[in-house]
């Protein structure tokens, strides 16, 4: 059961580092209707799912307040890009996902038989690594005091954005469909309150990213039921180098020896952080 749980949260680091390639590829800059229509991808994806599955299709209030915090979360994480840059923002983003959903499930659900040390040690290596393959993209930053605080907020949101799932002892089945419905119903209010002007660019790439998107959130909710909140969020980060990876040799990004090693160095540290994390 624990195997199959971590292989769940590789398989969300996988499509959750991947999600944003098709988003980039159109080259829109129209984040707010890259939110929606992402959130449209997740929902309609959603269905599909839970028709394919068996899942239960009925309104579960446990799943909705999440994706009303994963689309609350995004939205922020969106903002803080734009001022503080991709490469300083991700990187914070994900060490405050990291750090949360652990403390969530190491101290309040109580989910790390092997001990804290282990957890904390395993923990503290994944945010090193995230921090070191994260810093080797180019900064543009426009408020760094403002893409800080919101970054912040984003990376704690996004870290709580499963403890209604715990909270609440359901299970998958009954949790995913009203997920992804409330991803897309806050999506919605969230374009509708900033009067987001819809085009056609861009619409099919940021469905197609919703949909990658979504597979891995099925896949994160699958390793959380098996191995926890403490083990499943932080292993799923490992999305960050899987993103880093297709910046590196499909955009051709990333350029030079020294920060390729940079890269390397990061990704070992991952590992190592997350081989840890499986044993405590």
């Amino acid at each position: 059961m624990e195997n199959l749980g971590i292989l769940a949260a590789l398989g969300a680091a996988l499509f959750w580092g991947s999600y944003v390639v098709p988003f980039k590829k159109s080259q829109t800059t129209n984040l707010q209707q890259f939110q929606f229509f992402m959130g449209l991808g997740i929902f309609l994806s959603g269905l599909f799912f839970s028709v394919l599955l068996g899942y239960s299709l009925n309104l579960n209030k446990f799943g909705l307040i999440s994706g009303i915090l994963w689309a609350i979360a995004n939205a922020i994480s969106l903002v803080a890009v734009a001022n503080l840059g991709m490469s300083k923002a991700i990187p914070l983003i994900s060490s405050l996902v990291i750090l949360s959903s652990f403390l969530w499930g190491a101290l309040v659900f109580g989910e790390l038989p092997g001990g804290l040390f282990l957890g904390f040690l395993a923990v503290g290596l994944i945010v090193a690594g995230v921090a070191i393959v994260g810093s080797t993209g180019n900064t543009s930053s426009q408020n760094i005091k403002k893409g800080l605080v919101l970054a912040v907020i984003s990376g704690l949101i996004f870290g709580s954005q499963l403890v209604p799932l715990k909270i609440g002892t359901v299970s998958t089945q009954e949790f995913f469909f009203s997920l992804c419905l409330g991803i897309f119903f806050a999506s919605l209010i969230i374009a509708l309150v900033l009067k987001t002007r819809f085009n056609k660019e861009g619409i099919v790439w940021s469905l197609l990213s919703g949909i990658i998107w979504n597979i891995g959130g099925l896949l994160s909710l699958i390793s959380i039921s098996k191995i926890g909140l403490a083990k499943g969020m932080p292993i799923s980060q490992l999305a960050i180098l899987v993103a880093v990876l297709w910046g590196l040799f499909f955009f051709k990004e990333v350029t030079g020896s020294k920060k390729r090693l940079q890269i390397l160095a990061g990704a070992i540290i991952l590992l190592i952080g997350v081989i840890i994390l499986g044993f405590a």
